[in-house]
């Protein structure tokens, strides 16, 4: 018995050490998402239907570097007025600069989400 465990130690030993115990183990990896705030926001007081106006959204990502969005939505029917997305680095700035023409006759209820993708 004693001549087996000898000769199993050996076959595993390299550069004279004897391996005794050994573990194995994963160290999951990280990988910050992106996290996007609002730095600043434009937007008209007022508007007239069907005449242009310009909506400005400028974001930081202050998270990893991550595909980035921002969403214009009509809060009273809840429709998608505009999505759109960049990939930013983490610290980087991005600015939208929507042009929006709306036909309806009362007032704008917006609502504007930012974040990141998953």
């Amino acid at each position: 018995m004693f001549e087996q465990l000898f000769e199993e130690k050996m076959v595993s030993a390299v550069g004279g050490k004897v391996v005794d115990d050994s573990r194995n183990f994963t160290i999951l990896v990280s990988i910050p998402a992106g996290k996007a705030d609002f730095v600043s926001v434009s937007y008209p007081n007022r508007f007239t239907p069907n005449v242009p106006f310009t909506i400005v959204v400028n974001l930081k990502n202050n998270g990893g570097e991550d595909w980035i969005f921002a969403r214009l939505i009509n809060r009273d029917t809840g429709v998608t007025v505009k999505d759109e997305r960049k990939f930013l680095a983490a610290g980087g700035t991005a600015t939208w600069n929507w042009s929006i023409t709306l036909s309806q006759g009362t007032d704008f209820h917006a609502g504007l989400e930012i974040g990141h993708e998953t």
